[in-house]
């Protein structure tokens, strides 16, 4: 499985980062060209530069002609229209809809309200597209990053001068594992907080598995090496080993919503990023019937899960507790059912491989051949 780490010991911006998958082998061409076929007119220049006798990347978007100031509305239709995957378009306009609820939270407005100086320009479009763009032509399934250093010092916004870190970037910070560091000014920008907010999985010292290759990708201040590292990675564990992480669990106890409500909440904190939520039956105070939600989920959906759980349920209060799980081995494999293949998980148990069918792919299947899911996996293999 393809796993990149970060480096952040210099910070990250969504220059930086895009540099660095750059770096890493990403060509960046075809993605200007869809962008240009909207007739955006944009450059992704990605050029070699050395600093301290220290070889990397850094990119430079460009763009011609007056472009106008978008809102959140306008980037996510602009995003819906461009020629990349379903999955890369979701993801562009979830951190889109985040940068746009931090925002609202900074200012004190609502999100349709907030007016984006930075977010409007084509510069945070291409960084936030490129890197969830980037991340998918690498294969990258997983993300990793080491603690994200503190930082001080002053920047000038179109709101004046406001001390580091920036309001948007402290909100997106949130949740995120700290370290001190001495940085001076600001070596993590919103853009740059959003991307740790959206790709990464766990914040850890380092990693495990086959080094496949390094990136670097410079930033556009000079004060210190300010470049971000990155490593691709693969990480396939031995037959029998167990792999752990963590994870978020948040636990509510509801009485008040209908079957319908109910229904509609557990799609919606799905779409919201959760990896798993239960309902669990159970007699409440004065004997009503209610129901225990559980919702699980990683460290980059906390807030978002949070946000779904209170809104799709107006539940007074949540409980939330840190987790540790044990995982299987796992990949990605293919398995054939009657004479036709389908997606599915291998797992590893005792030295034994173990083939599970991906209920997607079965779907997909019995929808093209005209059949239900239970006679694509119950089919026999022909003679």
């Amino acid at each position: 499985m393809h796993s990149l780490y970060m480096d952040l010991e210099y910070g990250i911006s969504g220059d930086m980062f895009l540099a660095s998958l750059a770096d890493l082998g990403v060509d960046y061409t075809p993605l200007q060209e869809i962008f240009n076929d909207l007739g955006l007119n944009i450059i992704v220049e990605i050029v070699p530069e050395s600093r301290n006798g220290f070889l990397g990347s850094k990119a430079t978007i460009k763009w011609t002609g007056q472009q106008p100031l978008r809102n959140l509305k306008d980037l996510l239709k602009l995003v819906n229209t461009l020629d990349i995957s379903n999955k890369v378009k979701g993801r562009c306009q979830e951190a889109f809809t985040r940068l746009a609820r931090a925002e609202a939270v900074v200012h004190g407005q609502s999100m349709d309200e907030v007016h984006f100086h930075e977010l409007g320009g084509l510069d945070t479009l291409v960084d936030i597209t490129g890197a969830f763009w980037g991340l998918d032509q690498l294969g990258v399934k997983q993300v990793t990053a080491s603690p994200v250093p503190w930082f001080r010092g002053k920047v000038e916004t179109a709101h004046g001068e406001l001390s580091l870190p920036a309001p948007a970037t402290a909100v997106l910070l949130r949740n995120k594992k700290i370290r001190p560091s001495d940085h001076g000014y600001e070596i993590i920008t919103p853009t740059g907080a959003l991307i740790l907010d959206q790709v990464v999985d766990q914040f850890c010292s380092g990693f495990e598995g086959v080094l496949l290759g390094s990136g670097t990708g410079f930033g556009k201040e000079r004060q210190s090496l300010n470049c971000l590292r990155t490593f691709l990675y693969d990480y396939e564990a031995e037959p029998g080993e167990f792999t752990r992480d963590h994870i978020w669990v948040l636990t509510t106890n509801v009485d008040h919503l209908t079957g319908e409500e109910m229904g509609a909440f557990m799609e919606q904190v799905m779409h919201a990023g959760a990896l798993d939520v239960i309902l669990l039956p159970g007699i409440m105070k004065k004997s009503r019937p209610g129901s225990q939600i559980q919702v699980m989920c990683r460290d980059n959906e906390l807030n978002r899960v949070q946000d779904a759980l209170f809104q799709q349920t107006l539940t007074l209060g949540i409980r939330i507790s840190r987790a540790q799980r044990v995982l299987l081995p796992r990949r990605e494999s293919r398995t054939k059912l009657g004479r036709m293949h389908v997606r599915a998980k291998e797992i590893i148990f005792r030295d034994q491989a173990y083939i599970r069918p991906e209920m997607s792919s079965l779907l997909e299947l019995a929808d093209r051949e005209g059949k239900s899911a239970v006679q694509i996996r119950l089919a026999r293999n022909p003679d």
